[in-house]
């Protein structure tokens, strides 16, 4: 078969034209998908799951009326404006312990820094509907619910005053 060179061929497009793989594209967005992902368990392991944790075993302790588990998991903090924590004495724990407790549910959690330390305020809302926050914070390399020395609250001596704000 003879082909005539004599008639100059038409050139393609001055720039070629690359088109990559659609299994690189896929590969790549599920690399980001898992990083993702990861990066997120890290983040709900590291820094937002202990403060529930601790809000979990003071309600545990409250409903079985754990002295020993509030002496542990539960700080008393001297003041309004102070960031100065104490641990409870045998006369707070049983006040704490006196009144009747209903487990609520948390909503949110908020994270506060203090001049000190850092505040996680739990949205905390009883049985009945009402909003309060449980404050917990890291003190010796574990987390603690912090009560306030004097009532913050008309209903329960550990929750504090919260205004809900979107």
């Amino acid at each position: 078969m003879d082909t005539d060179h004599s008639q100059p061929q038409p050139e393609d497009s001055a720039v070629p034209v690359t088109r990559r793989p659609l299994r690189l594209s896929v590969l790549l967005f599920v690399g980001i998908l898992v990083a993702g992902s990861t990066a997120l368990g890290f983040y709900y392991y590291y820094v937002y799951s202990p403060p529930l944790i601790a809000a979990e075993i003071f309600m545990d302790a409250m409903e079985a009326q754990s002295r020993e588990l509030l002496r542990s998991h539960v700080l008393i903090r001297v003041g309004d404006d102070s960031d100065d924590l104490r641990e409870p004495t045998e006369v707070e724990i049983e006040v704490l312990l006196t009144d009747r407790f209903e487990r609520g549910r948390i909503l949110d959690q908020r994270r506060r820094e203090g001049s000190t330390r850092t505040y996680n305020s739990l949205v905390y809302r009883e049985p009945d509907g009402q909003v309060y926050a449980l404050l917990v914070t890291e003190f010796e390399g574990s987390y603690h619910v912090v009560v306030p020395d004097t009532p913050m609250s008309d209903r329960q001596l550990y929750l504090w005053d919260y205004v809900w704000t979107n």
